[in-house]
């Protein structure tokens, strides 16, 4: 696993990054810079198939990528954390505090995406797509960032998605919660923000919707907003 780790105190936070993305995406760097000013412990790494570290993406999974924050959690961390999770980071933050509640102090989710292998993929799937994915094993998706290079959606990442469904049940997480979203997201509806904080047990969950803001919330004054909100959380937590 290919990481970057900043040693110093604690609450810490740790970025899980997007699909498709990887640790070296502005909203990592600029919690970097935060953390740093802070003398803040902070860690950020790619997950298994992105970025620098080993494997395809085609090859992973939720399950696989939520062992891989859990192994993060205890093998580059120590103490108190914040999970700061971005689209798909925000579904792995989620399943990762669930099977380390002792260690997750709370949680940040940006344009958070649990369960979007099955809501936002495979329901929006045509018959054609659904046949495809069954009968060869993948589909290909256009990618609308980089229209050369186009997503192999494996069988594979729809079927374990299944096993690590959110939506449908209250998520037991009683730490504080703060869901940034843009309304404007092209890829995750803001109506997913609301359904994570109906879900999520704790009570102290608050969203930020921007009424402009698109998938990505990578724009100066977005990554100015997420570290203001983060530094906010991190006061209360002290």
């Amino acid at each position: 696993m290919a990481y970057q780790r900043l040693e110093g105190k604690t609450p810490g936070i740790v970025f899980l990054h997007g699909f498709h993305s990887d640790m070296e995406g502005t909203k990592a760097l600029a919690l970097e810079s935060l953390c740093r000013n802070q003398g803040r412990a902070f860690l950020r790494f790619d997950l298994f198939g992105h970025g620098k570290s080993s494997g395809r993406v085609e090859d992973g999974s939720v399950s696989r990528w939520a062992d891989d924050a859990v192994a993060a959690l205890d093998e580059l961390t120590q103490g108190p954390q914040v999970l700061v999770g971005s689209s798909l980071g925000g579904w792995i933050a989620l399943l990762a505090a669930l099977r380390r509640r002792d260690r997750v102090a709370a949680l940040v989710g940006i344009a958070a995406a649990p369960d979007f292998t099955e809501d936002l993929m495979w329901a929006e799937f045509t018959p054609e797509q659904r046949h495809d994915l069954l009968a060869q094993g993948y589909v290909i998706q256009p990618n609308c960032y980089e229209p050369e290079n186009p997503w192999t959606v494996p069988r594979l990442l729809i079927e374990d998605g299944r096993n690590n469904l959110l939506l449908r049940d209250t998520i037991n997480l009683f730490c504080p919660v703060r869901l940034i979203q843009g309304q404007k997201d092209a890829d995750v509806p803001w109506q997913t923000a609301v359904k994570i904080a109906d879900c999520l047990a704790s009570d102290d969950v608050e969203i930020t919707l921007i009424k402009d803001g698109d998938h990505r919330l990578s724009r100066d004054r977005d990554l100015a907003r997420m570290t203001r909100q983060v530094e906010i959380l991190m006061a209360g937590l002290a």
